[in-house]
């Protein structure tokens, strides 16, 4: 993995939302029943949903990953973050520089300075459409943080303790989703690729109950998978000092993209899935 990716890996890791090294496993602590119907799961997970409020948080991580001698490599980034459901995010990261990450209502962008002296972005509904090949990608990020949309044309069954909820396309499966059912807490979520390999997954747990009703996993661990489904990086973060963000905090100019200032190297998200270079003007 270049430095490149895995910058990239790791800040979409960050933002998708731990300390230790080895993935949890999913097992609640007791066994409740499940939803009898995909309708009164969907209905169950909507009602979470609207339940995120804004939010703010100090948030510390730890990227791994082999290089291309099979190394492996540690770095570790800390940061803050702003959250306006459904999908406006704000990141500060202390790493390489500067890093800066946003998404508002249409697009996403990173900046990284001066380390690679670069800047992506691109419109969110190109990035949605970029589920497999886009690691940095606000659609996921946003779900980790509870915005999981789940429609009754998903499939239901249920296993030690826990709704599983799949969605298949073109008979392929693309995304499942792991719920607790006693709290019905999302504790993890999985992307597949076309073939139905899995490429990407997360871990939520350490759900934290705060003031005003505010409820966030605290602990998330990200894997992602090569073309083999074998894992080759992971990221684990800690959201720490998680309070709600109130109206005179959700400055309007922390989600506007800001312009290329100075950056040396630019790059534009194609109808292909791909970053390319714009000119230096």
């Amino acid at each position: 993995m270049t430095v490149h990716q895995s910058i990239i890996t790791g800040l979409a890791a960050a933002l998708v939302v731990a300390s230790g090294c080895q993935q949890p496993t999913l097992q609640p602590k007791q066994l409740c029943p499940g939803k009898p119907t995909v309708q009164q799961a969907a209905a169950m997970i909507e009602l979470q949903k609207q339940n995120v409020q804004p939010m703010m948080a100090s948030a510390d991580c730890i990227m791994s990953w082999r290089d291309e001698k099979g190394s492996e490599k540690d770095e570790q980034v800390s940061g803050k973050m702003a959250f306006v459901p459904p999908g406006k995010i704000f990141f500060k990261g202390d790493k390489f520089g500067e890093i800066r990450f946003g998404t508002n209502e249409t697009e996403f962008w990173l900046r990284v300075k001066p380390e690679l002296d670069s800047y992506w972005w691109g419109s969110k509904a190109q990035a949605a459409s970029c589920d497999e090949t886009l690691l940095l990608n606000p659609a996921q990020i946003a779900e980790a943080l509870g915005i999981v949309d789940v429609t009754a044309d998903w499939d239901l069954f249920y296993r030690d303790g826990y709704d599983v909820l799949s969605l298949y396309e073109a008979d392929k499966l693309k995304k499942r989703v792991s719920v607790n059912a006693c709290d019905y807490h999302i504790e993890a979520i999985e992307y597949y690729d076309v073939q139905g390999i899995k490429k990407v997954s997360v871990q939520l747990t350490d759900y934290w109950a705060g003031d005003d009703g505010l409820t966030v996993p605290s602990t998330i661990v990200v894997s992602y998978f090569d073309a083999l489904g074998l894992e080759e990086s992971s990221v684990l973060i800690k959201l720490k000092h998680i309070r709600p963000l109130p109206p005179e905090k959700q400055n309007k100019r922390l989600f506007e993209r800001p312009g290329r200032d100075g950056y040396g190297n630019m790059y534009h998200l194609n109808d292909q899935c791909e970053f390319i270079e714009e000119d230096n003007k």
